[in-house]
């Protein structure tokens, strides 16, 4: 194994996938490894610009081309190269060097007295290959089109098991999908910076960047994946949760992640921090006006405010009317969030530069204090923001509201499943109206009846959200391929949940009692409900130096693994689309 330092991180890029802005992390290899090519190898890739991207890979001395990748452009031939340590980098082919790609590591002669250039595979390279020469290859904003959102939080392990499905399916999805949560910053493991802590409702605190993946190099791996598939597809790259924190730092940190997802098609901003939730409590009018003149000083524009949502709206067959202590409530919970999401809609506007993206408002977590069922969101509220949020002039396309969706259950509302699609319905058409699509958060653990329920109510048109789960299926076919590993694994996650039990995390303690209960202490096992919600800390796992304890070790596995996973993992995405959906199949 070769190890590579960058800053204070020591890793083999080749089993740590998604942690570097690039995939080239040798350009000496790279360049001499190439100046050694023959020049038929170079005539076959042009060959395979006029052919299909299903047709054999160029091969030459261990080195191959994705035929996939190769593209015309500007009389210039584009592909990718893939090396025997897993390094990638580009190559152009034509009369004239162009100017789309930088960092040139080699100019040679090359076919036909054309020139033969090498660029590394760096994400800003990426970026230019998918929005300038293989426009279909990248990560796009894709508007109110039906997806899912994949988690991946095992990147290149779950990604060709997903293409696969998103290809035979013919859906759309956000195969590059992770939190702030989940990912660090690539600056965050080059300096040896510690993970920060957040804390999650029920599950107690969760290091910042649990999976080792990087916003940048999710991206980059992520890209590098769909350009090798061998068949276009409709996807996007989500930075999802993005935080909006209380505190001197406010929005200033969640513009540093938005910065490291530059390149990203989707920006999930979450505001659930600095909500009031203490307002829709209230119920005196003079409260209420006390919000309001506290959020809206300005007398004006209190006002206009006021007049705008007072107005009488359609609900279908009936007619809802906010009265100025509803609206004062409203203003109450969501007037600084609002303002905080105004002005990193400016900040992302400005970083993306015209290129299209999708928007997100996410609402659907809550604080430690305040309980799921206390904070449903409901069709008047949902009206209130949303008309808000068109006042505003804010580009909002997805919008994602407290539904009484829990990680960890299926759905358990006193009201029933009757009622929760009656109201999903409901606020789906409120969404529509507004031209903003739904968004269900923390979709992996509701049932397949469930899932339907939300097809139903929105017809299909949702955008539906799974992360865990994902993980919890890779745990099952690591127990059934890689047993050892496995045991390895589960006695971690044990220790990691019996740590979090001693400080009084609720669900830690009960999982625990459930195999207590049953006397499977010492018996491993990926349905440990401990397991499923709890095995995320392992694999990105670092030391006291910042650097990965056990994280190559998931990405070493045999080739039966590999085989596994992806047909297990194509299956699974196929029945939650399906589920959600209708997809076409196509085998």
């Amino acid at each position: 194994m070769a190890t590579y330092s960058f800053g204070k991180l020591q890793i083999d890029p080749a089993t740590n996938p998604s942690v570097l802005d690039t995939g080239t992390w040798d350009a000496e290899k790279i360049a001499s490894l190439c100046k050694k090519l023959p020049t038929s190898f170079y005539e076959e890739i042009v060959q395979r610009s006029n052919g299909r991207q299903t047709d054999p890979n160029p091969v030459a001395q261990e080195i191959a081309c994705h035929t996939a990748s190769v593209a015309l452009h500007g009389g210039a031939v584009y592909g990718m190269l893939e090396f025997a340590d897993k390094q990638t980098a580009f190559v152009m082919i034509g009369s004239e060097v162009q100017d789309i790609l930088d960092q040139a590591l080699l100019t040679t002669n090359g076919p036909d007295n054309k020139k033969v250039v090498i660029y590394p595979t760096t994400a800003r390279n990426l970026h230019a290959y998918t929005r300038r020469i293989n426009i279909r290859k990248g990560p796009r904003a894709l508007g109110a089109i039906p997806r899912l959102g994949i988690g991946v939080r095992h990147s290149q392990t779950v990604w060709p098991g997903i293409m696969s499905a998103m290809y035979k399916g013919d859906f759309s999805a956000n195969s590059i999908q992770n939190s702030v949560r989940e990912l660090h910053l690539l600056d965050t493991l080059v300096s040896g910076t510690p993970s920060r802590v957040n804390h999650l409702f029920s599950f107690g605190p969760v290091k910042e960047g649990h999976t080792g993946s990087t916003f940048e190099g999710l991206y980059t791996q992520g890209v590098l994946e769909a350009i090798k598939f061998p068949e276009f597809l409709r996807y996007g790259a989500d930075a999802d949760h993005l935080q909006v924190k209380r505190g001197s730092e406010g929005i200033e940190r969640t513009k540093k992640f938005i910065d490291a997802a530059r390149y990203y098609s989707f920006y999930t901003l979450d505001v659930s921090d600095i909500l009031d939730y203490a307002s829709l409590t209230t119920f005196s009018s003079k409260q209420s006006v006390e919000y309001l003149e506290s959020c809206i000083p300005n007398q004006a524009l209190r006002s206009d405010v006021l007049w705008y949502h007072k107005k009488k709206k359609s609900l279908g067959k009936q007619y809802l009317q906010l009265d100025e202590g509803q609206i004062g409530r409203f203003v109450g919970k969501y007037w600084h969030a609002l303002d905080a999401i105004e002005k990193l809609y400016q900040y992302i506007d400005t970083l993306k530069d015209g290129e299209a993206y999708d928007l997100e408002l996410s609402i659907d977590e809550n604080p430690p204090h305040v309980k799921t069922f206390d904070t449903i969101t409901t069709p008047a509220e949902l009206l209130f923001l949303v008309d808000e949020i068109r006042r505003r002039g804010l580009p909002i396309t997805h919008l994602a509201p407290n539904f009484g969706v829990e990680k960890g259950v299926d759905y358990r509302g006193a009201d029933g499943l009757g009622m929760f699609e009656q109201r999903v319905g409901t606020l789906h058409k409120i969404a529509s109206e507004h031209n903003m699509m739904l968004d269900c958060h923390s979709g992996d653990d509701l049932s397949r009846e469930t899932r339907r329920l939300f097809k139903r109510a929105t017809r299909g048109n949702i955008h539906f959200k799974i992360s865990p789960s994902l993980q919890s299926l890779v745990g099952e076919v690591v127990e059934k391929v890689e047993p050892e590993f496995f045991r390895f694994w589960w006695k971690d996650t044990l220790r990691h949940t019996k740590e979090l039990a001693q400080m009084g995390v609720p669900f830690a303690i009960h999982s625990l009692n459930l195999v207590k209960w049953a006397g499977e202490m010492d018996k491993p096992s990926s349905k440990h409900l401990f397991f499923k919600e709890f095995c995320y800390a392992t694999l990105g796992e670092r030391d006291e130096l910042g650097q990965f304890v056990n994280r190559d070790k998931f990405y070493s596995f045999s080739s039966d693994f590999k085989t596994e996973m992806d047909a297990v993992m194509e299956e699974r995405i196929l029945e939650v689309a399906g589920d959600l959906f209708e997809p076409k199949i196509s085998l």
